[in-house]
């Protein structure tokens, strides 16, 4: 019953993004990946995912966190992600989502 009433909590985040022009998102259990078309979006859409977790009484684990640019641009400086309490996500080069190394 606990892991029905979790995705009853966490499909309120997808629901977010639902209708939201170019950002996507990934849910499996506790995971989430957000997939935006620019940095600044990714912000928008992790303060948003950030604040219904906490109207949800969850949080955000930023150390577990990352940020991964992909294209020509991947290696270009950029703004720093920052969550609402200020911690910046570190930009990362691969992750690893579900077991699986992504690069």
């Amino acid at each position: 019953m606990v892991p029905l009433l979790f995705a009853v909590y966490i499909d309120d985040i997808a629901e977010l993004f639902s209708f939201k022009r170019g950002v996507h998102i990934v849910i499996y259990a506790d995971d989430i990946i957000l997939v935006t078309s620019s940095v600044s979006e990714l912000q928008n859409a992790l303060s948003l995912c950030q604040s219904e977790l906490e109207s949800l009484d969850m949080s955000l684990n930023a150390r577990k966190s990352c940020c991964l640019r992909i294209g020509p641009r991947a290696n270009a400086s950029c703004a720093s992600i920052r969550t609402l309490n200020g911690v910046s996500l570190q930009w990362s080069d691969e992750i690893r989502y579900l077991g699986v190394l992504n690069s």
